[in-house]
């Protein structure tokens, strides 16, 4: 999840701003420190409270934090780093998932009976296996430091290969309409 939340235009947030967006969300501030309170600002927006855990990346780029969060030499980079370029493809490929799984949805609809509980039933575990074995993984990824990020990918890449196994049965099973 994207963490959209005003900002001053001025890239870093000074602790008064950062105070005032904590006390719009109805957020004590106290004498917190600024990454305790704008983690709980995340937080209570519903995303992941992630401030100041990247490790020179972060997939992250709307978020209002990220030229607080990032070191400079990293926040402001334009070319895509590797790790960047692996995400995008990851992404694209749950795209591609997700109309597939879309699509075995519909057909699945369209059964009766036992065909169709079962197939709705493996169409379940084919989205627990996505998030289990992608998501989660593709977050880790996106914070993990540069030693784990490489163990984390290759985690990410199995988790692919099983999941298009699982897929490919799937769509093979029940991509004909029973009726």
């Amino acid at each position: 999840m994207l963490h959209k939340t005003i900002t001053s235009g001025k890239g870093i947030m000074k602790m008064q701003e950062v105070q005032e967006k904590a006390r719009m969300l109805g957020l004590n501030p106290g004498k917190m420190k600024k990454a305790d309170l704008i983690h709980a600002i995340q937080s209570k927006e519903g995303n992941f409270p992630c401030f100041g855990t990247a490790k020179d990346f972060c997939d992250q780029t709307e978020c209002c934090w990220r030229s607080d969060c990032l070191p400079e030499k990293s926040a402001g980079k334009m070319e895509i780093s590797e790790r960047g370029a692996y995400l995008e493809k990851v992404k694209a490929e749950l795209e591609e998932f997700n109309k597939k799984i879309g699509d075995l949805k519909e057909k699945a609809k369209k059964k009766v009976g036992k065909a169709k509980t079962e197939a709705l039933e493996e169409i379940k575990m084919l989205e627990k296996k996505s998030e289990e074995g992608i998501k989660l993984k593709m977050h880790k990824l996106a914070e993990a430091s540069e030693d784990v990020w490489k163990t984390t990918k290759k985690g990410i890449d199995n988790s692919w290969k099983d999941l298009r196994a699982a897929v490919k049965k799937t769509m093979s099973k029940h991509s004909k309409v029973k009726k």
